[in-house]
């Protein structure tokens, strides 16, 4: 078993990667919790976690019941009893039981003071599982910015960009995020978050689905098979939408925000690399920019490759 785990806590899913007898494992769950508790007598059971006492609900099963659940898009979900219910859940959820654990902070959040409030933050949570068992923080703590995953990807990947001068975007759920690093030191001042993850895209569907059929469309599936298909079946009944113009004008924003914000940096670039689960609809947007593999969990990977290093140093 590794001794450590990346945990990319997302605002709209949580991966976490590790190694297990020698066989890399990833996860991932929807980022929804709730301090509701459910108490069905027939059907799924919702996940729970205790969190100093108080008991959350997690997962999409709390969408699917019609469950109030927190928003984690607010600006102090990090480090809330909501936030470390999650954290809680994911030690659970990974039955890990190893030295280090590696997260991502937004790098708009990212400075040593808030990493070092929330680390000792954690040491303080007593964490129990739905049996009644403790589960144990492991010993040491690190927080990375968001996106400095991927980069440490590419880094075990081609280790020469760590004396080059390297842009990393991350789109995630929610969030684009982009982050800076030169001569393989990140570059506080030139970090950037703006709400332009793959949702941005989602809620413009649903806006124009609501205009052309005057019901809201169903869930992200729903959208996705909106934006391949260009239509999707509920109830034997066929619902149509060309999305092509809304995926379009997507793309430009995304476009115009990376590009202007990649001009501000006053170093040349030698290399661009971009990861989050929201890429696919992304590809080709500008000439110069590799796509990592497996972007989804690029963020998580990272984290752990980096706990691995600092273990080994």
């Amino acid at each position: 078993m590794s001794d450590a785990i990346g945990i990319d806590i997302g605002y709209g899913f949580t991966k976490t990667f590790t190694i297990k007898n020698g066989i890399p494992e990833m996860k991932v769950f929807s980022t929804i919790v709730s301090s509701y508790i459910p108490d069905f007598s027939f059907g799924t059971k919702i996940p729970t976690i205790m969190v100093n006492g108080s008991k959350f609900s997690i997962g999409e099963d709390l969408v699917l019941n019609g469950i109030p659940y927190e928003n984690t898009t607010r600006q102090d979900f990090v480090g809330s009893p909501s936030y470390m219910a999650i954290l809680g859940y994911t030690l659970y959820h990974t039955d890990f039981h190893g030295k280090i654990m590696v997260l991502g902070l937004p790098p708009s959040f990212y400075h040593k003071e808030r990493t070092k409030e929330l680390t000792e933050k954690i040491r303080k949570q007593w964490f129990v599982d739905e049996s009644g068992k403790p589960i144990i923080v492991p010993e040491i703590i690190k927080f990375v910015p968001q996106g400095a995953g991927i980069f440490f990807n590419c880094v075990a990947l081609y280790p020469g960009i760590f004396k080059k001068n390297v842009v990393v975007i991350d789109i995630g759920y929610y969030t684009l995020d982009m982050i800076f690093f030169s001569l393989g030191k990140y570059v506080e001042g030139t970090a950037l978050s703006t709400p332009l993850g793959i949702k941005r895209l989602y809620d413009d569907i649903r806006k124009e689905f609501a205009k052309v059929y005057g019901i809201f469309a169903k869930d992200d599936e729903s959208i996705e098979e909106l934006i391949g298909l260009g239509k999707y079946i509920h109830l034997g009944e066929e619902y149509k939408l060309d999305v092509s113009n809304i995926i379009r004008s997507y793309r430009n924003m995304v476009f115009t925000t990376i590009k202007g914000h990649i001009e501000k940096v006053i170093k040349k670039i030698d290399y661009a690399f971009m990861g989050g689960g929201g890429v696919r609809h992304l590809q080709g947007i500008i000439n110069g920019i590799n796509i990592i593999e497996n972007p989804q969990f690029a963020n998580a990977a990272g984290f752990y490759l980096y706990g691995e290093q600092f273990l080994e140093n």
